[in-house]
């Protein structure tokens, strides 16, 4: 039996095997990365955000999170599109892949649809791989490339 919940605190472990597991699949994981310090801000980033400013479901069989989607909450100042300002970015779709092709992860974005309707997010946005377009158009989403990024040394 599948069984879709909210994330929370205690579940910070298979949070970051998830997002491991995802940043590994996508290639973003190398070797001079040092995977300690990633485990540890991420999981700090999580105790610290979850159910606040990060909302995230996830699907459980047999008290394993087999699919995530997480949601990044913020404000930013109006404009004519979005009048509250209030947004959501989501990110960490991963569905292990034992679990593919079962309709999870569509079951989970549905979840934040209804998440961000009942909280008066006007404006839900994300970056997508290739073989995530359908299912995000499939959703509504449509796309729009003028994403420009500048990432900065601390």
């Amino acid at each position: 039996m599948k069984d879709i919940v909210v994330l929370n605190r205690e579940d910070v472990d298979s949070f970051w095997k998830l997002r491991f597991d995802l940043l590994k699949e996508l290639g973003e994981i190398c070797s001079d990365i040092n995977l300690i310090e990633l485990e540890q801000s991420t999981k700090t980033f999580f105790l610290s955000s979850i159910n606040k400013n990060l909302i995230c479901y996830g699907v459980v069989e047999n008290n394993e999170i087999i699919s995530i989607v997480s949601l990044c909450l913020f404000d930013r100042i109006p404009y004519p599109e979005n009048l509250k300002g209030k947004e959501g970015y989501i990110l960490n779709v991963y569905t292990c892949p034992g679990f593919r092709r079962q309709g999870l992860a569509k079951l989970l974005l549905q979840e934040i649809i209804i998440y961000a309707n009942s909280h008066d997010i006007n404006k839900l946005w994300l970056n997508s791989s290739e073989y995530g377009k359908y299912l995000y158009s499939s959703l509504g989403f449509i796309c729009k490339n003028d994403e420009m990024v500048l990432m900065l040394k601390n």
